[in-house]
């Protein structure tokens, strides 16, 4: 700020001062951007700028308020802040402060008068102070516009020189080196840093900074990591009497911090990205005139940042693109406007058989038309400009074998609209011959004639039908992987699946899809037979039998599987984009199916079915009630039951004995006899002492003996229930 308008803010601090005969008046300026408040001429402070929040001590409060404030004894006030008083050594007994208003009526800041040295402040000294913080207003206005024009005059040169640096230099590292020593330069400073923000470990650690050599600094404390912080600069013209100052980084370096200004620095979206500091002022203190610097070369660095990111973020798209380009599973072969081969990638060289090197460079024309005729389709784009698109394309590679590829020419072209070439595209589809004779694995063979040999497909278009859906899980599939080796896996998935998979076609189910482990088979989809849900209840037992199997292929004796069946109403059809769908059911049924053999696992049967299913399947097999649920999304009970075998296989004794008092149990659970079915339920378990329903309703029971159920419970158990 120019010396003559200083003085004379001076002179009328020393005629305030005088006029209500206090010890010492200050003038705070409001800086919006920081919120804080930042003392322009202090009384008794000499070469120290006072920055304080807007929300801090009584002047914090006329700032925000508006409101001209008196206290006679600051030891009754809420509103004052000691901190200044053990900065400056002053003691604060009364303060008299009222706000400085611009000429739109806007706060630009307060002035502050301390201990009035005969007696207390009245409305009268209120008043006085008011008036001259009119007079204030003018003094400050013009200051104002003059630092500002000073301001721009002396440093303009610096910042459009490290501007046209930042225009012409992309690598961050001497990007920030010449701001840094442009700043140290400009700031008339000893040494600079710049601190960058480590979000994980919440510290400032050194990236670049003069004096450090190859020493880099972590820190979360010091006046630095304060700035940091609080967002926002800072001036310390005495570090060591600030307490946030930390000691330890100065007895580390052998070097002694007297002043010290910080700046954070924010990217284009106003995150905290570090803090730019300068050290020791080499001809007095840090200003205010510093801290426009400094937040000018912050701002510079901001878009260095920003620049150099962007570059980077380029760069990494180039690679990203270059290895997509490498590993499409398409071949690609790119022609310039003059028929040169310019790109190929790693794909369509195997594909063909020829090395990059071969034939990057070439005419095409002048390519082998034995291995290469399907290029001359390029003729037609380059000509029309348009694309163009063959199937089932026939060739032969290098090595003589056979390729069937479908073939699309895409031109390249410039924003203006001129030719550059044209891009070529093969797909092999040599592979989906042998799909064809797959497909035998996966659906019966009636549907794959229905697929195969007729134009309409309406059966896959939709429509409602009752079928029978069956899921299946391996158990603790996880923990057995971490046994294996990644090979092993692959070879134990094939050989479960090949078994599983010849159960459910036996069966005359369909393979809905394969889930990692786990497995959807549908019966009576497309075509809906008597026996659909006898036969997955068949495929159930199979399945469980065929662990058996596995054990001596795979040896893994500890494989356990869960299978639920749902039997109703579903919708069946083709489902999915214009560009791919798949045959497949959905509704409740398909759902309840998914939950059931979820609830295996809890209920600790391998199979559980619905109560739809065990009506159809009743007379083959002997089936055993296991409990009433409400499983989530569906509002009704559904009673479920696990098949324990088929029906012309007699019971022993033993198994007999067991079920009667397990339905006894179950009888009184419903009708809330719980002792009664604690009683059946133990004597069910001296049979069986391992059957997990058994000892899952047994405990039901014995919980609900202290803690009883509500009066309308039907005996149905909620899985939001604990």
């Amino acid at each position: 700020m120019r010396k003559e308008i200083l003085n004379e803010i001076n002179i009328i601090l020393i005629n305030i001062s005088r006029a209500i005969n206090v010890e010492r008046s200050t003038v705070f300026l409001v800086n919006e951007e920081q919120e804080t408040l930042d003392s322009l001429i202090s009384q008794g402070i000499h070469n120290n700028l006072i920055k304080m929040s807007l929300d801090c001590g009584v002047a914090g409060f006329v700032a925000t308020t508006g409101k001209p404030t008196l206290v006679n004894d600051v030891s009754k006030s809420n509103l004052f802040n000691p901190y200044f008083d053990s900065i400056t050594g002053f003691q604060t007994k009364k303060i008299l402060c009222v706000p400085i208003l611009d000429d739109n009526s806007e706060i630009v800041g307060v002035l502050q008068s301390l201990n009035k040295i005969d007696g207390k402040f009245n409305q009268k000294d209120l008043a006085i102070l008011q008036s001259f913080a009119d007079v204030l207003a003018l003094a400050i206005k013009n200051a104002k516009l003059f630092a500002s024009a000073e301001a721009i005059k002396n440093d303009i040169a610096t910042l459009l020189k490290v501007s046209s640096a930042i225009n012409s230099e992309l690598d961050l590292t001497n990007l920030i080196k010449l701001i840094i020593t442009q700043a140290s330069e400009i700031t008339q400073s000893d040494r600079s840093s710049f601190f960058l923000l480590d979000e994980e470990e919440q510290v400032l650690w050194t990236k670049y900074g003069e004096g450090l050599g190859s020493e880099i600094i972590k820190t979360n404390k010091g006046l630095a990591f304060f700035a940091a912080k609080a967002k926002r600069p800072l001036i310390e013209n005495n570090p060591y009497n600030n307490p946030h100052f930390d000691r330890s980084i100065d007895s580390r370096m052998g070097y002694r911090t007297k002043s010290m200004i910080c700046v954070p620095v924010f990217n284009a979206t106003g995150y905290l990205i570090g803090v730019i500091q300068s050290i020791n002022k080499k001809n007095g203190v840090f200003t205010n005139k510093d801290l426009f610097i400094l937040n000018g070369f912050a701002a510079q660095i901001s878009i260095a940042v920003q620049n150099s990111t962007l570059f980077e973020e380029i760069n990494t798209i180039k690679n990203y693109l270059d290895v997509l380009f490498e590993n499409l599973d398409n071949g690609i072969l790119t022609i310039d406007k003059n028929g040169i081969i310019k790109t190929v990638n790693k794909r369509f060289c195997d594909l063909i058989g020829i090395s990059q090197e071969a034939i990057i460079g070439r005419f095409y024309k002048n390519l082998n038309q034995k291995h290469f005729s399907f290029l001359e389709n390029s003729d037609y784009t380059f000509r029309s400009g348009n694309k163009l698109k063959k199937q089932h394309v026939e060739s032969i590679n290098l090595k003589n074998q056979k390729l069937v590829f479908n073939f699309n020419a895409l031109p390249m072209k410039a924003k203006n609209g001129d030719n550059l070439g044209v891009i070529n595209v093969i797909q092999d589809i040599t592979a989906e011959e042998r799909v064809r004779e797959n497909l035998n694995r996966y659906l019966p063979q009636h549907v794959i004639d229905e697929i195969i040999n007729k134009d309409d497909l309406s059966l896959f278009n939709g429509k409602y039908t009752t079928c029978s859906i069956l899921f299946s899980d391996i158990r603790n599939f996880t923990s057995m992987t971490e046994r294996l080796q990644a090979s092993e896996i692959v070879e134990f998935l094939n050989n479960y699946f090949d078994i599983m998979v010849d159960s459910i076609l036996n069966n005359n189910g369909v393979l809905d899809k394969l889930i990692g482990d786990a497995i959807m088979a549908t019966f009576g989809i497309p075509y809906k037979k008597k026996n659909d849900t006898i036969n997955a209840a068949n495929t159930a037992m199979e399945m469980i039998d065929n662990l058996k199997i596995l054990e001596n292929v795979q040896r893994q004796s500890d494989v356990k599987i869960g299978i639920g069946i749902a039997t109703g109403d579903v919708i069946s059809g083709n489902i999915g984009s214009k560009s791919r769908f798949e045959c497949t059911v959905i509704g409740d049924s398909v759902n309840l199916a998914s939950r059931l053999e979820s609830l295996t696992k809890f209920y600790g049967t391998p199979i559980l079915i619905c109560q739809a299913t065990y009506k159809k399947i009743a007379d083959r097999f002997v089936c055993r009630e296991i409990d009433s649920i409400k499983v989530k999304g569906k509002q009704i009970s559904e009673t479920i039951y696990t098949i324990e075998k088929e029906l012309d296989v007699p019971p022993t004794k033993k198994e007999k004995d067991f079920i009667d008092l397990y339905h006894s149990g179950l009888k009184k659970y419903r009708l809330k006899d719980f002792n009664g079915a604690i009683d059946s339920f133990e004597k069910a378990l001296f049979y069986f002492s391992n059957d997990k329903p058994t000892q899952i309703l047994l405990k039901r029971c014995k919980d609900f003996n202290l803690s009883p159920p509500t009066n309308d419970w039907t005996g149905t158990w909620a899985f939001s229930q604990k």
